[in-house]
This record gives C-alpha cells, sequence and structure tokens, in this order.
C-alpha cells in the first residue's frame, strides 16, 4: 500500500538525485538546445513563407507590399504549418495560436517521447542492478518507491519541457517582430500537453526498467519497444488493414499516438478523454512491470 509521507520523500530525492549525477543537466540541455535551435529554423523557415505570401497578396490584390497588415500575411503563412491536422476544427485552433507555440508543440509531441527514452529509461534499473533499491526498501514497500521513482522522473520530465519552452519563448524574442507576452502562456500550454503525452511512454519505458536486469537492457527494451508501438500503431490505423479488419480501428486506441492530435482539440469532450487515455496507458505499461517487480528479488 501506497505510504504518502514515504512517496514524497522517495519522489523528492529521485528529483535531487537527478541533478546531482546531472540528468537533470543532460535533459535541460537537450530539451532547451533542441527547441532554440528548432525554433530558430521555424522562425526563419516562418519568415520565407511570409515573404511568399506577402508577395502573392500584393500581386492578388494589386497593392503595395507595404500597405498589407501583418495578421493577414500571416494567416496565409500558417496554413503551410497546419496542413496536417484533418479535423477542422482543430486546424482553426491552431491557427488561433501564436505561431511559435504551434511549431513547440509539434516538435514536443513529436519528439518526447525519444527524450524519455535518453533520460529516464535506465533509472530504475539502475537502482535495482547496483543494490541501491534494497536500502530503501528496508523502508517503504516496492510500490511507494517505484511510484516515488515514477513521480520525480515526471517533474524531470516537466522540468525538461518548461525549460524548453523558455528557449523557444527567448529566440522567438530576438527574431520574431510580432512576438507577443500571451505567446508564453500558450508555450506553457503546449508544453503540458506534452507532458501528458509523454506519460504514457514515461509509464511503459517505467514499467520495462523494473524488470530489466540493467540500465543497458532496459534502455535496449524501451528502443525497441517505441518501435514496435509506432508499427503496431500504424498498422492498426492503417486504412488498408481497417477495410479488413474493422475491429482494428478500436484497438488503435490503445497506442499513445491515436490520441496526439485530439491533444489540440477546444473541445474539453475531445481533450479530457484523450489525456486520461494516455495516463491510463501510462499506469498500465507501469503497472505490467510493477506486477513482475514485486514477485521477483530487488
Amino acid at each position: 500500500m501506497l505510504d504518502s509521507r514515504k512517496l514524497w520523500v522517495v519522489a523528492r530525492f529521485e528529483l535531487l538525485e537527478a541533478v546531482r549525477s546531472r540528468l537533470f543537466l543532460v535533459a535541460m540541455v537537450l530539451y532547451g538546445a533542441g527547441a532554440a535551435l528548432g525554433s530558430y529554423v521555424f522562425l526563419k523557415a516562418l519568415g520565407a513563407a511570409e515573404t511568399t505570401a506577402r508577395q502573392a497578396l500584393a500581386a492578388n490584390l494589386g497593392v503595395p507590399e507595404a500597405t498589407l497588415a501583418p495578421n493577414l500575411i500571416r494567416e496565409k503563412a500558417l496554413p503551410m504549418f497546419a496542413s496536417l491536422i484533418e479535423d477542422e476544427s482543430i486546424r482553426q485552433e491552431v491557427l488561433r495560436m501564436p505561431p511559435l507555440s504551434i511549431f513547440y508543440g509539434y516538435m514536443a509531441l513529436n519528439f518526447v517521447a525519444v527524450l524519455v527514452l535518453v533520460v529516464s529509461s535506465g533509472t530504475m534499473a539502475q537502482d535495482i542492478a547496483t543494490g541501491a533499491a534494497r536500502y530503501t526498501l528496508f523502508r517503504c514497500d516496492r510500490l511507494t518507491w517505484a511510484v516515488g521513482k515514477l513521480l520525480g522522473q515526471q517533474a524531470v520530465l516537466a522540468a525538461g519541457l518548461v525549460a524548453g519552452a523558455a528557449m523557444a519563448g527567448v529566440v522567438g524574442m530576438q527574431l520574431d517582430v510580432g512576438f507577443e507576452p500571451t505567446t508564453w502562456l500558450w508555450l506553457l500550454r503546449v508544453s503540458f500537453r506534452a507532458w501528458l503525452y509523454a506519460n504514457a511512454y514515461l509509464g511503459i519505458f517505467a514499467g520495462i526498467s523494473l524488470v530489466a536486469g540493467s540500465p543497458l537492457k532496459a534502455r535496449a527494451a524501451s528502443l525497441f519497444a517505441w518501435i514496435g508501438i509506432g508499427i503496431l500503431q500504424s498498422l492498426a490505423s492503417s486504412e488498408f488493414v481497417n477495410a479488413r479488419l474493422p475491429f482494428m480501428h478500436y484497438l488503435a486506441l490503445i497506442f499513445p499516438a491515436a490520441h496526439r492530435q485530439s491533444l489540440w482539440s477546444p473541445s474539453l469532450i475531445v481533450y479530457i478523454p484523450a489525456a486520461i487515455a494516455l495516463l491510463a496507458i501510462g499506469c498500465g505499461g507501469f503497472a505490467l512491470g510493477h506486477s513482475v517487480f514485486q514477485r521477483r528479488d530487488a
């Protein structure tokens, strides 16, 4: 049974240990540097798209480029970056967001699983392999220890995403002449969406880490699991498979990527079930791993 007091002690120690072992620094560098570089490239590309849109609008309307409203130009340029969204209501919601937050949200959702794989997949296996877990398990039960470790990694994940959002915002302030203060709020909002999405993979990788014999095996198994999840989700959601096996459409819902686009939805009826599903997927993966860990020698 979970001991709430010891749970927070373990979670706090996990976060402090991440700082001490430079894991926290690695997370900050990976998230921050990736966001800064990606934001720089994106804003340059957006600037080129706006130049093209400005020239096209000026030619179509027969007016000088200098007289065109910046918002009109940006509206014409942004659909180039929202063309991958099939749902019209979600597309319109995305187009109302500041361009930088659109980019950071897409980047975070697409790459956060890899960052979780690199940063967090071997942490529990490390303690089990070195015997460090035994000292803690003399003082608390296995579930409290495992959940506390998981909460600590969730905190590292959240800090990394916020660091990435901060670096994206700093780059935006320097390069984007249309940067608005509300962009900071949007960056935090999309960071939370990415955190929800990443928790599905964090739970799965943590479950694998609990049963792997070493950090190397945990990372290797997590890598194969991540690749396998992607392949199976693609098969389950493909039109070719669904035309022959219609029930596969529902099977695809057990994979994180099936709920990724719903996180952009302005409708809470769509957004909340997606968020709950992602957290449930993570909890399910973690629970499976813990069920094995509970019956074996730590």
